[in-house]
Formats: structure tokens, sequence, C-alpha cells
């Protein structure tokens, strides 16, 4: 519950404080004096963006300072899951600076903005003058049913099942797209894996293939040249193996001589061996290499085939062979595909199954609500002025198109709130069939549809503090009274705190604050002012009769306030 509000140098207000109570809290007081700003302002303790034109003039900064006691339970673990003390008071304070440098602080420490918008949520809920024409507008009509049902676990769930429905219904068109798209492409995939197959290409052939061709072409020089150098070290008469020999006996005689000599005569007779091993190198390979026009003819053809897939190709053989792999692992890609697509229709018909029946289990409650719903606004209806009042709840379908996607059967679309669409019908009078509110209800209609609906909708610990900003606008009289009495009901099992220019809701506050527009030495200062029960006596006289208060009216209004 709001305890203590402070407010300083905020639009024409320079500095106030409320001391809040349970109950109804009514604000009164002059049009024009200021009383909206003091929600304008709790507006930004729940979590509203500010902005520095709201900053007092000649101000650099504005300040709005709540303090709750017994904080709902939901807010309490968002606080603690943020890390930040959640027992016991909770004081929000913002800052508003000109130079655009705000600050947020809960209990005294730096808060974001994301998180004081989740937890004021919980804390405070305004409701502003013209919030009732919300009920115009057909897409809220489900919400207020669904809050009504407490259905939020329940339309959590199909929310979820929704989003898995949305997730394999994306995932089988992507692949149906991939299969599709790559289906005109097997024809050329295929053409180039069988070309890249049957050129049986391999790492490095190219080069052995030049090294082949080199040897070939030359084939005669490398013949004639082996063939000379095995004359020159063994067939010929001057051969160097024979003259080496000769002379190797010669110098076995000097060893004999000379010992000395023993290390060269090994280096010769081993310098022989291995020139007779040479030349007879020389005559295998000269045996060996010859000139062969179809072999010849065979490496250049070989060689062309390549040049002509690296051209087509604009790649290297190990490029070319790399790509093989690729159009293959396509290939079974789109081989694997319709077996792919096959698992993901299985996991698109399950999903849209689980979604169906979430729905359906949703319906049926909604259905209930429905008529619940409508039983409980007639009466609240009836309580405020409205007996012949018939109210109802209508589930339509959206029109099915040929266009439609899977999860719309039989006309009935389903998305992430169900599969209903619902709108509130009304007649308030006899015999009159009841038509949509947006083509009949008249503003105090709508006005006291909003205060009955939040009366049934609303429940207790669900929200701490209420705001209501002239709710009552467009209302008078007896229904007036009611209307008064319906939000002393609501203040029962909330903190209410309301904006009125109606006597017979302000004699019903359990506090009441009166706010009044003052100019000193040229400046405009708005004060906010508790009253005692004197004091609200003469407020509510002056509500009741205007700039002339006579002693009828001031007896009038003490009956208002002290038979409430």
């Amino acid at each position: 519950m709001l305890r203590e509000l402070r407010i300083k140098n905020f639009a024409v207000i320079d500095e106030v404080q409320l001391d809040l109570g349970a109950g109804l809290n009514i604000i009164t007081g002059e049009t024009g004096a200021g009383k909206s700003i003091i929600l304008n302002a709790l507006g930004l303790i729940a979590g509203e963006r500010g902005s520095a034109d709201i900053i007092r003039h000649q101000q650099d900064e504005a300040s709005v300072e709540a303090l709750f006691d017994r904080v709902p339970e939901q807010v309490a673990v968002k606080l603690a899951a943020a890390g930040f003390d959640s027992d016991g008071d909770l004081v929000i304070r913002r800052m508003l600076h000109r130079s655009g440098k705000n600050r947020i602080y809960l209990n005294g420490s730096l808060c974001s903005l994301n998180l004081l918008s989740e937890i004021g949520a919980s804390l405070v809920h305004i409701y502003g003058q013209h919030e009732h024409h919300t009920l115009l507008q057909a897409e809220t009509h489900l919400n207020l049913l669904d809050a009504f049902a407490a259905l939020s676990d329940a339309g959590a769930a199909m929310g979820d099942r929704f989003a898995a429905l949305t997730c394999a219904w994306q995932e089988l068109v992507e692949c149906r797209q991939a299969l599709e798209q790559r289906g005109k492409d097997r024809a050329l995939l295929e053409m180039q894996a069988a070309e890249i197959a049957q050129a049986r290409l391999t790492p490095g052939e190219e080069e052995e293939l030049r090294a082949k061709k080199n040897i070939l072409a030359n084939a005669e020089k490398l013949h004639q040249g082996s063939r000379e150098g095995e004359e020159l070290l063994y067939e010929g008469e001057a051969a160097l193996v024979g003259r080496l020999g000769k002379y190797a006996v010669r110098l076995r005689e000097l060893v004999a001589i000379d010992p000395q000599l023993e290390p060269t005569l090994e280096l010769i007779e081993a310098a022989s061996i291995h020139l007779q091993e040479a030349a007879a190198a020389l005559r295998g390979y000269a045996g060996r290499v010859h000139f062969d026009p179809s072999a010849l003819e065979q490496i250049e053809d070989r060689l062309a085939l390549i040049q002509r897939l690296k051209r087509k190709y604009q790649a290297s053989v190990e490029e070319i062979l790399r790509l093989q792999e690729t159009v293959q692992a396509t290939l079974l890609t789109l081989e694997q595909g319709e077996e792919q697509i096959a698992v993901l229709e299985k996991n698109f018909a399950r999903a849209s199954s689980e979604a169906w029946d979430c729905a359906a289990r949703l319906s049926d409650e909604r259905q209930r609500a429905a008529k619940k719903l409508k039983r409980e606004m007639e009466k609240e209806l009836r309580s405020l002025g409205m007996a012949e009042t018939t109210f109802e709840v209508r589930f339509r379908s959206p029109e099915d198109k040929a266009d439609a996607p899977p999860y719309v059967i039989a006309g009935k679309k389903l998305s992430e709130r169900g599969a209903d669409q619902v709108e509130f019908y009304f007649s308030p009078n006899p015999g009159e069939p009841a038509k949509a509110l947006a083509k009949i209800a008249s503003g105090g209609e709508l006005s006291r549809l909003m205060l009955a609906l939040k009366s049934l909708v609303l429940t207790p610990g669900v929200v701490s503090t209420l705001l209501f900003d002239e709710v009552d606008a467009g209302v008078g009289g007896r229904v007036a009274e009611i209307v008064g009495k319906k939000l002393k009901a609501v203040a029962a099992h909330h903190q209410v705190l309301s904006v009125t220019h109606l006597p017979q809701i302000a004699a019903l506050a359990d506090v009441h604050f009166v706010v009044r527009k003052e100019v000193e030495k040229g400046r405009t200062f708005t004060r906010v002012e508790r009253l005692s029960e004197k004091a609200r006596i003469a407020e509510v006289a002056r509500m009741l009769g205007g700039i002339k208060i006579t002693e009828q009216t001031r007896r009038h209004a003490e009956e208002m306030v002290r038979g409430k």
C-alpha cells in the first residue's frame, strides 16, 4: 500500500507531501488546480517514462518519492531476483534532470527503468479519464474476460504452445523451400558430379603428368646422353673404369714400397666400383627410355582434360575435388530431404494438435466465464442505476481465407491468445437487441461499464493501489452516489486514490485531500492539504453549492460526510 508521496518541482507543484491511508483516498479541487498532476507524478512511480518538460520552471531537477508497505508477493520476488532487499518497506525515488541524467532509486540503490516498470504494474494501476473508451476497442474485451476468469496461467500455456507451433511451421517451410531450390539445381549438380567423377582426378596428378610429358618429349636426347655416359665410363677403349683399374694395379706396387699410399689406393678402388655402378645405371636407363608417340598423346589428352575442367570451374584440381565432395553431399541431402520433411511434418502435426487442444480447453473455460461475467455484470449495472441493461459476451471467428496459414481450421484462426475473439454487446433498453458497445454506448454508460468491470476483474492482492482519474465523468445525481459506493466497495480490497468533482463521491472518502492553486510573488504554486472532518464538510459544501455556500448547503454536506 502507498503510505507516503512526496513531489518536488513537478509542473506547478513546488513541494507537496501526501500521507495516504487505507481504503478510499479522494482528491478534490477546482478545475485546473493540479489534481491530475499528482496522478501523473504517481505514473513515474509506476514506471512511466519521464520528460524534462515536467520540471518546474527555473528548476533543474524534479523528484517524486513514494513509500510502500506490505508490497505484493510478486513484487518481493522480482526485487529479490534483481538483488534488492525486499523485506519491509519499499521506497521508490525518481529524479528527473534537465540534462537528461535521470535516476531511479529503490531503497536507496540505483535501479533500471525496466525493473521499475515490471514491479510498478503490481504496485500502482492508473485508470485515466478516458480509459473507459478502451471498451470501444473489441481487442481489449478478451483481456478483460481472461482477467475476470483468472486465466493468466492458461493463457501463458497457450502462448507457449503457439510459439512451438510457429517454430515447427517455420522449420517445415524453410526445409521445403530449401529442398525445392536444390531440386531445381539437381540436374546441374548431377552433371557436375558425373563429370568430375568420370575425370577421376587425383591430387598432384597434373604435376606428375607434366613431368612425364617432359621425359617423353626428350626421350631421344635422354637415351643418347645415357649411352654416351656408359661408353665414357665402361664400354669405350679409353673408358674410365678400365684405365682406372690399370692404374690401381700400378698403385698397389707402390703401396708395397710405401704403405702410406694405402688410403689413396682404397679411394681409387672405391671410385672404380662407383663408376661401374653408374655405368650400369646409365645402361639400364638407356634401355628403358625411348620415344613413345602414343604415350605422349595420352598424356597430352589427359592434361587437356584437366585444363578444360580447371577453366570451366575456375578452380585448381584440389578445389575441383572439394567441389565434388560438396556436390555429392548436396545430392545426398536431396535424397534425405523427403525423409527430413516427413519428420518435420510429424513435428508440426504434433505441435498443431497440442496447440489446438490447449486452445479448446481455454475456449471452454472462457465460455463458462463469459456466462458468469454476463450474470455478474448485469447485477453490477443494476446497482449502478442501469436496471434493465442486457450485457453479453459474444464469441466470433474471422472469415476463412483461401490463403490462410495451416493453423486456421474451419474459419477459426489460432493465435498466441487461442482460437477466440470476443466482443462485448450491450442493450440499455428493454426489448432492444444487444449491439456492440462501440455502436450504442454513451459516455456515461461507458464510465459505469468500466467501473463495473473493474470491480469484478480486480481481485485482492493483485495490485496494491488503484488510481482513478475522474472515472465518474459523465454521471451525476443518484447514479453518482452509486458510483461512489462502488468505488468504496473496491476500496474494501484495495487502496483507492481517486480524483473527483462529485460531492456524492467525495463524501465517501476515508482520507480526503484538497488541491488548491495559489499565486505568490508572481509565481503559481499548487498546495495539497489533508482535510480534517470539519474541513471535509466545508469542501463537500463547496462542491455542492459553488461560490455561495448557504447554511442549508453546509448541513447537507455534513449529512453526506457523516452519513457515509
